[in-house]
């Protein structure tokens, strides 16, 4: 094994030891690059990672509880995305999982990083998993009564983190109807009893939840008709996780005797797919153009100016995951050189605008602004980096109106049952109003509201109590909801961003489901786009 030593502080040691053998082993498309590569890589990985995965990768960072599935925990040395014979991810495997994201999860893309970051921060997660099965044999070790040093349990680890032979995924197959009726049947056979025989996961075994990760948390098998595959929906994408399965999970390795086998099933799931469906749910960071207008700015969504500017379609990914979902939302933008206005479009079934009962959730959106060159991340930014967040809920639209209360949930029951009581009953019907939360007050002088957030925990009104510098005004109708915020372009709260013409900046979504209970942390959100305002 050769060996670099380099000053490293507490991680030296694991460089001189294990590092270079790994460095040297990454597989035939790896390139080693210089070991103070970590040193970037920990750095992106603080900024862009731990929240989720923790400082020490082990899965338990500060928005881990709001996600599921559940952030990797990276320490553990097991990771899904694999093209080696022995489960043991290449540098490239961990650079395409990172540039990629994990759809289906809350695991966004980073496909926006350099190259070289890219490569740094997948050398720096594969040091968090050296160092974390380190720790974890010696741990073991101490609790077996073993007798195990430092440096035998790093040589341990050193091999084990070694990458096997690259999965022979050969050539894909054509899709006609021979191949695709020999792939259904193999489909049948090895894969239906999970994922069912259409492919939508609709077989009893997963229905019943009884599919478990080997950590016991639960999994469930992908519906291939929707399109989101968590390694890719190539052929040799496909074919990895066949042949090398997921590891960790209830999906396993599986070998087949006849090449043309593999190649007829891979192409029968890609058949699965419906049309578009990818294009719908695959996070990548686009542009939100806002045009300037040549007359007023529009504030209803229905004026037919918006019929002037093309839409952008953004996906969207619930923190807790779910099949049913808002797949994501359609932005128009446009400013009259004064004023800015954000038209916001998503299919929702069911219009949930009633906080009046303790079981009841508003459907709310967001739209979140970063005007720094390189924002924090898009969940609530960061110390030091706030990001302006323009909040609207379904709830309000009516009590900007007027008071609303138990009669207005209940009508003619108060009235009639107990007509001793209406006044308390009134007053107390809203736990939250009745105990002063501000949250929740009786009336509201309009439906948005302007906050800032500097990390989980932190969002809030902007400071000094000044009134709202957003509005928005709302449609319900066909099961869609049309929402336009409108600001004014320059800063009329103190630290509000200037949204000026020619401005490029970031933005992000959230869109919160009534229907589905969301709120808080429970939503459904997109990565940060860019915001590229016209002259």
């Amino acid at each position: 094994m050769q060996t670099t030593s380099v000053g490293l502080g507490s991680f030296g040691l694991l460089v001189v030891v294990a590092v270079p053998a790994v460095l040297l082993a990454l597989g035939g498309d790896a390139d080693p690059r210089p070991t103070h590569d970590l040193e970037r890589g920990r750095g992106l990985y603080d900024r862009h990672c731990s929240v989720c995965h923790g400082g020490e990768g082990r899965g338990n960072g500060d928005a881990a509880y709001l996600l599921h599935p559940a952030p990797r925990n990276l320490a553990s040395g097991r990771f899904r995305l694999v093209s080696t014979t022995n489960g043991i991810p290449t540098q490239a495997d961990l650079i395409e999982t990172i540039r990629r994201g994990m759809p289906g999860s809350s695991m966004p893309p980073w496909g926006w990083l350099a190259e070289e970051d890219l490569w740094s921060l997948a050398l720096y997660v594969r040091e968090l998993s050296i160092e974390g099965q380190v720790a974890d044999l010696l741990t073991w070790a101490e609790e077996q009564e073993e007798n195990l040093s430092e440096t035998e349990a790093r040589e341990i680890v050193a091999e084990k983190v070694i990458p096997g032979d690259s999965i022979d995924t050969g050539p894909p197959a054509h899709d006609d109807p021979v191949t695709l009726a020999r792939g259904r049947r193999l489909f049948l056979k090895t894969c239906a009893a999970c994922h069912g025989a259409d492919g939508t996961g609709n077989a009893p075994v997963n229905l019943a939840g009884e599919l478990k990760n080997e950590d016991g948390t639960p999994n469930t098998a992908r519906d291939f008709t929707v399109g989101i595959f968590k390694g890719g929906s190539g052929h040799k994408d496909i074919v990895n996780r066949i042949l090398g399965g997921l590891p960790g999970s209830p999906m396993p390795a599986t070998s087949y005797d006849d090449p043309d086998d593999i190649a007829a099933l891979s192409a029968f799931v890609r058949s699965l797919i419906k049309p578009g469906a990818q294009e719908r749910v695959v996070q990548s960071r686009r542009t939100v153009p806002v045009a300037r207008t040549s007359g007023p700015l529009p504030t209803d969504p229905n004026d037919p100016a918006w019929s002037s500017t093309d839409g952008t379609w953004i996906a969207l990914a619930p923190l807790w995951w779910r099949d049913q979902r808002v797949e994501g939302i359609i932005v128009r933008a446009l400013h009259d050189g004064e004023g800015i206005a954000f038209r916001l479009s998503w299919r929702d079934m069911s219009n949930n605008g009633d906080l009046l009962g303790p079981q009841s959730f508003s459907d709310c959106a967001a739209i979140e602004i970063s005007v720094e060159r390189d924002p924090p991340l898009f969940a609530m930014g960061a110390t030091d980096h706030p990001v302006d967040i323009a909040f609207w809920r379904a709830a309000w639209v009516a009590d900007a109106v007027a008071a609303r209360g138990m009669r207005d949930r209940y009508p003619g029951m108060v009235d009639d049952d107990f007509p001793e009581l209406v006044g308390d009953l009134l007053e107390q019907s809203i736990t939250a109003r009745a105990v002063g939360n501000p949250q929740s007050v009786a009336t509201r002088p309009q439906a948005a509201e302007a906050l800032m957030a500097q990390g989980f925990g932190t969002v809030g009104p902007r400071p000094g109590g000044a009134p709202s510098s957003w509005t928005a005004d709302s449609s319900w109708e066909g099961g869609y909801w049309d929402i336009v915020f409108t600001r004014s372009m320059t800063a009329e709260i103190e630290g509000e961003p200037v949204l000026s013409p020619g401005l490029s900046a970031f933005l992000a979504f959230a869109i919160w489901d009534g229907e589905a209970r969301d709120r808080n942390g429970q939503k459904s959100v997109s990565v940060w786009h860019r915001l590229q305002v016209s002259p």
